[in-house]
Formats: structure tokens, C-alpha cells, sequence
């Protein structure tokens, strides 16, 4: 969705449709006229945004919260211009290929004293939860370009939003894998931060988490299965199986729930409406079409082809 605003009220509402309330004030002393241009694109669980605009200051506050109950972490990446980006005490100053994670739930500000662009990633917490280790820790901190893998993840992320709408169903899927991935490897092996996760986590959570990211990265890889995990990650099967014990499912469990998601966002997406129902489970790594609809109707309550026609998707 590609949006140019021509005033202030309407760059307001269309940010508050695409992200969730907030307030978006002209930059203190700016003389000037407002411009401003979004473009928005869903990539499987993930929200891509590229925004730019004149001066802006833009104010998540308190009364906004109660709004949505969706709690998301949203992952800003400074593409030109500079910003100040303020949460929980902390202020992060972003320079062109530097980023710093906020939460919806919580007050946070942005301030943008010159023209500027941005793109904006927007994780729900429960994803983003599964796969970073204590990610709130990041929030309003400034993760320097020139540091670590930052500046390589906010390449990829700004290549990604300069294609968004050249992007079909398969594609975004597989690059939102990937986004995830890359960004979970950023934040958690970055000097000091790498230390702090593996003293504070432990070494099963942390294999824990290389797992999670490692099942979502091959969602659609026939291989995928307990033993194959287990060499990726040179453990034993037990051993897998016993990671998951103090779980709410198991293994098996767990992939097979993952696969029924992605499949379920796939039927319900237009992006996907040019392939088969079949197609679109062989795609999440299904292999057989009697199994993945009883599945499916077991998880869903409805079968794949009834699924797609009340979600709207051809």
C-alpha cells in the first residue's frame, strides 16, 4: 500500500492504521508545509513500513495504549535524515544505517528535526519473544551501524522495502524466515550482548532459541524432523526431546503447529490465491494432502478449502 499525504491529519490517520494510535506533530519551530509518504506491505507475521516525511515529532502516549492490546516491537531502521527515538529513559540517536527497537505497549517518543527516512518493522511480541532472548533489553538502545552485523541487517531490511510491492506470497515468506533470523543473530551475538544472553540464559535456553529460529528457517525443507535438528545443532535426539520437556509441546508438536500457521496465513492472503491448496501445503512442508487437511481442520475448525473461502483469499 503505497500512500502520499498532502497534510499532517491524513499522514496521522494513515499511521495510525498501519501501526496502531499515536500523535504526529510538525516539528517544533518548522516553518515549512507537511510532506509525507508510506508504504506499507504484510509479510507473513511481519509489518513492513517505509516512511519519510518533513519534520516530525510522534508521541506513543499513555492513553493511546489502552487503545490496542496488541503488543508489538517495532524495529526502526534510519534510512536518511537523523532521529531521537526515547523509551523507557533512554534515548537512541540514529544515524543513517543505525537502528533501536520500541514497544507499542509501552510511552515511547520520535523526534525528526530535518527531512528523513525510515523503514519500520513491525514483530508481534510473542514471535519476537520466541526468538530473541529478553529483547525489551534493546529497547532505546542505539545499535550502531558500524558495530557487529547492525549495519548488514539494516541493509537487507532496507532492500527489502524498496521491493515491497514486486513481492508475491512465496517470497515474502521465505524473506520474513529470513528477516527473523538475521536480526535474532544481530541482537544476540553482538559483543556484549552475547556474553550477557548466554550468562543470563543458560546454555539450554540458548539452544533453545538457535533451535526455534532453526525450525522456522526450514519450515518447508522435507528433512525437517527431530534427527536432522539434532545433527544441525550437534546434540543428541534425546537431548532435543528433553529441551522441549519443560515446553507446552513437544517437538513434533511444535513444527507441525508452526507449518498449520503458515498455511493458514497463506490461504487467508491474496498474495497466495494463484496456487493450489495443495501447493501451498507442500510449500510449509507437508507432504501428504489427506494428513495436512485433517490437520488442519483438527487445528482450525475448518478445512483448508473452507478456510480460504471465508478468508477471502481467491
Amino acid at each position: 500500500m503505497l500512500t502520499t499525504t498532502a497534510s499532517l491529519e491524513s499522514f496521522d490517520d494513515q499511521v495510525r492504521e498501519t501501526f496502531f494510535p499515536m500523535d504526529c506533530e510538525l516539528a517544533r519551530g518548522y516553518p515549512g508545509e507537511f510532506s509525507g509518504l508510506l508504504n506499507s506491505r504484510q509479510l507473513g507475521q511481519l509489518g513492513f513500513a517505509a516512511v519519510k516525511s518533513t519534520p516530525l515529532d510522534v508521541y506513543r502516549r499513555r492513553h493511546h495504549i489502552g487503545q490496542v492490546t496488541d503488543s508489538i516491537y517495532l524495529v526502526k531502521v534510519q534510512v536518511a535524515g537523523e532521529s531521537q527515538v526515547i523509551q523507557r529513559g533512554r534515548e537512541a540517536h540514529l544515524q543513517p544505517g543505525d537502528f533501536t527497537l520500541c514497544l507499542s505497549s509501552e510511552p515511547y517518543e520520535l523526534h525528526f528535526a530535518s527531512e528523513y527516512s525510515q523503514v519500520v518493522l513491525a514483530i508481534p511480541s510473542p514471535l519476537m519473544e520466541e526468538c530473541v532472548h529478553q529483547p525489551e533489553r534493546h529497547l532505546g538502545v542505539r545499535m550502531a551501524a558500524q558495530n557487529g552485523a547492525n549495519g548488514l541487517f539494516s541493509q537487507f531490511v532496507t532492500s527489502i522495502a524498496q521491493k515491497l510491492d514486486d513481492m508475491d506470497g512465496v517470497l515474502a515468506q521465505r524473506l520474513e524466515a529470513n528477516v527473523i533470523d538475521l536480526l535474532a543473530t544481530t541482537l544476540s551475538y553482538t559483543g556484549e550482548v552475547q556474553r550477557r544472553d548466554l550468562l543470563c540464559n543458560g546454555v539450554k535456553q540458548e539452544y533453545l532459541n538457535r533451535i526455534r529460529q532453526f525450525i522456522r528457517k526450514h519450515l518447508g525443507d522435507q528433512r525437517l524432523n527431530p534427527d536432522w535438528i539434532a545433527a544441525a545443532h550437534n546434540i543428541s535426539t534425546r537431548y532435543l526431546h528433553m529441551l522441549f520437556e519443560a515446553e507446552s509441546v513437544s517437538i513434533c508438536r511444535y513444527i507441525q503447529q508452526l507449518r498449520l500457521q503458515g498455511c493458514s496465513q497463506a490461504l487467508a492472503d491474496n498474495a497466495f490465491s494463484r496456487f493450489t491448496i495443495a501447493e501451498v501445503a507442500y510449500h510449509f512442508g507437508f507432504k501428504d494432502a489427506s494428513h495436512f487437511s485433517r490437520a488442519f481442520k483438527a487445528e482450525f475448525g475448518l478445512s483448508p478449502i473452507q478456510f480460504r473461502r471465508e478468508h477471502g483469499a481467491g
